[in-house]
């Protein structure tokens, strides 16, 4: 379970990386040294240590240059007093959302411990924050795990339940052998870093709340993510642990109306599951989930969308949605589809379709109800019976 997430704050919570690049650029022009960009971005997410290494290597400068990096740090604190701190858009917002959900949330970054708690108290941000750290007081800096495994033991959590929040090749790579779900943030300005190691890469904070990152968490650790809720429902990802239940609902269905395809055996869906997990979960971001009643706790159902190919080629997104029947006519298959279709419509589908059998007045009905219009369409392998209905997401109606 996610119960701590841990930030780095240069490229990630302020606009740094060109501004740092730029003082160290005027701190080294004062021995005529003319700083490469390709020089100084291996540095980038790691320490000052790591970067005097580097001007070593490169220029010959002295590892314990003390008069360089005085220097430095008057040019930036001049250029902080004249240009302010330049932070991303949407952090404050980020930082209310997290916190309100109950996350412990830490700052472990490879800059100084002083200037971190300047610029979070500057930004007026630092109450968001149970833990600050500095790579500089960690053995070992990034590439290297140290300051994250610090992080999480000063939040006393396992690093099983936190998520780091990235913007580096260094610091996804630490976050990586710290063996902790990194989601990296691409900043444009951080220059060309490789986020591969990242589970997940976003480019913006504006739409990141708690139930994403439990995504980005629960898919990184191959357990079923949250999709939605209603007022009586919980409809989440399923689960190995579901598929008898969810075999015993398809028996349920088993009937000359169905459009379903040929029951696989239990030992079929366990052998493919991990596969359906990977590909439709992870992968696609959808699938058919289950549908939980919150009061009981029971599996009540099955709902969701899923790619299908139909004639020549043609790919489509199809609803498909399943209730017990001794939870039926009660409008719980009403209010779990009414969520899948706000929730398709989020993630900017913009149709939906489904296919009924002509006898099946209940499940026509509904798709009426839902704002589903028949179309004058035949997918090729289903029976003649079968008719097509088509949900323009744009046509939002009010549960």
């Amino acid at each position: 379970m996610l119960k701590g997430i841990i930030f780095d704050m240069d490229g990630v919570l302020i606009n740094s990386e060109p501004v740092h690049y730029r003082i160290w650029k005027e701190a080294l022009l004062t021995r005529g040294i003319e700083l490469d960009y390709e020089v100084y971005k291996p540095c980038i997410g790691s320490t000052l240590g790591f970067l005097m290494n580097l001007l070593h290597e490169t220029y010959g400068i002295d590892r314990e240059d003390k008069a360089l990096v005085d220097t430095m740090k008057k040019i930036k604190a001049e250029t902080v007093e004249r240009e302010g701190i330049p932070m991303i858009e949407g952090v404050p917002q980020l930082l209310e959302r997290l916190k309100n959900a109950g996350y412990k949330m830490a700052i472990a970054s490879s800059s100084p411990l002083s200037y971190i708690q300047m610029v979070t108290k500057r930004l007026n941000i630092r109450h968001y924050f149970d833990k600050i750290l500095s790579g500089e007081n960690v053995k070992h800096p990034k590439p290297a795990p140290d300051v994250f495994l610090a992080a999480a033991e000063e939040l006393e959590l396992d690093v099983s339940e936190c998520l780091v929040v990235e913007d580096s090749t260094n610091g996804c790579r630490a976050a990586k052998a710290a063996n902790i779900t990194c989601m990296g943030y691409f900043n444009p300005d951080s220059g060309k870093q490789d986020l591969s190691q990242a589970a997940m890469i976003i480019e913006g904070y504006e739409e990141i709340d708690a139930r994403f990152v439990e995504k980005v968490y629960c898919h990184n650790h191959h357990l079923p993510a949250v999709v939605c809720e209603t007022p009586r429902l919980l409809v989440r990802e399923m689960s190995e642990a579901d598929l008898p239940q969810m075999l015993a609902l398809n028996e349920q269905n088993s009937t000359e109306n169905a459009v379903e395809g040929k029951e696989k055996t239990l030992e079929e869906e366990i052998e493919n599951f991990p596969s359906y997990r990977r590909y439709m979960y992870e992968l696609c971001d959808m699938g058919y989930w289950a549908v939980i009643e919150k009061q009981s706790g029971k599996i009540i159902g099955r709902v969701g969308i899923e790619p299908k190919i139909w004639n020549q080629g043609r790919s489509v997104v199809e609803l498909g949605y399943l209730i017990d029947e001794a939870y039926q006519r009660q409008g719980y298959g009403y209010e779990a589809c009414h969520a899948i279709l706000l929730e398709a419509k989020e993630r900017g589908a913009k149709y939906l379709y489904c296919r009924i059998h002509s006898e099946n007045k209940s499940s026509i009905a509904l798709a009426k109800k839902l704002g589903f219009l028949k179309i004058d369409y035949h997918v090729e392998q289903d029976a003649k019976e079968i008719e097509v209905y088509r949900y323009v997401c744009g046509n939002d109606r009010v549960l």
